[in-house]
């Protein structure tokens, strides 16, 4: 049986991604979270986003303590839009957004990657610099219980995810990472070295949960004293190209790692690409970009097995 070289395979991967990326780009499918943003920290169930800063969340965790515990809170137009209309008489909760001008024009920069705004430049906002902030906005949110037609309750699972998936638990178990478990939000922090993924029941499937902590191992293995990739070590500070670069080279090693160990659901894959389309647009279409993100991914691959 012939035998490949990594190089080889790291190529045939390659065109196979680009073309997958390439396939996406015509028929594209958005990414969706894999996990209930507002079962531990405060969040949106319409845009499924948890809310940003401090204050926001602090505020909002106090309010969901006045309806049962209850987490979800979304504004009054989004309610209704969904469905689900606040009661009349109700208070909602003041939030604060920050609010940006762009560097170029002086114009409103809005939410978008580019400045759009009214007689906007249409300058592409590459780096934080891009945009400076000018003060702070403010709107009110509602809570699940204020509609008139409430989500019903959250339950959260008790989940076990090394069943079925005990490949994946050992790869992590054996890699060392610091896996903690709570909260809102999956991430990895490099200045203390360890992963945090939400309860292993706040995802909507064990493979999403096994998919979501193997992309952030891949995030694990580019601390200075493992892979030391630029992404993650940032020696000079936030770059949003390495950023994004890091991103790629994360979710490609979660889709190697996902074959690797058997982690699988129908769309998973889909998953993946329609995630690493995303990133892609914040660098270049060049391929080049995919074939070096590979490469970076085959090594996080070769690190973790």
């Amino acid at each position: 049986m012939a035998r490949n070289t990594f190089e080889e395979t790291d190529a045939r991967i390659t065109a196979d991604l680009i073309a997958a990326l390439d396939k996406h780009a015509a028929n594209p499918i958005g990414w969706k979270m894999p996990w209930n943003v507002s079962a531990s920290n405060p969040g949106n169930p319409i845009t499924g986003r948890s809310y940003s800063g401090s204050y926001n969340a602090i505020v909002l965790m106090f309010a969901a303590m006045n309806h049962g515990g209850d987490q979800r809170f979304a504004g009054f137009g989004q309610w209704k839009k969904d469905g689900r209309p606040v009661k009349k008489g109700e208070t909602g909760v003041s939030i604060f957004y920050p609010i940006f001008k762009c560097s170029a024009c002086g114009k409103p920069a809005g939410f978008g990657k580019r400045c759009g705004g009214r007689g906007g430049c249409g300058a592409e906002f590459k780096k934080p610099a891009d945009k400076t902030m000018v003060g702070f906005g403010e709107s009110k949110v509602f809570n699940n219980q204020q509609t008139t037609n409430p989500l019903p309750a959250q339950v959260t699972k008790d989940v076990d995810p090394a069943e079925g998936f005990a490949a994946a638990d050992t790869l992590v178990k054996k890699s060392g990472a610091d896996l903690r478990h709570g909260g809102g939000r999956a991430f990895y922090s490099p200045s203390g070295d360890y992963i945090q993924v939400p309860n292993p029941g706040d995802f909507n499937t064990v493979a999403d949960y096994w998919s979501t902590v193997l992309h952030e191992c891949g995030h694990w293995t580019g601390h200075a004293s493992r892979l030391a990739r630029e992404g993650i070590t940032r020696p000079n500070g936030y770059c949003a190209e390495a950023y994004a670069y890091e991103e790629l080279v994360a979710e490609i090693a979660a889709s190697f790692l996902c074959k690797h160990v058997g982690v699988e659901r129908p769309g998973l894959d889909e998953q993946h690409v329609a995630y690493l389309a995303s990133w892609r647009k914040r660098l270049s279409e060049d391929p080049a970009i995919i074939r070096r993100a590979v490469g970076e991914a085959g090594k996080v691959l070769r690190y973790l097995k």
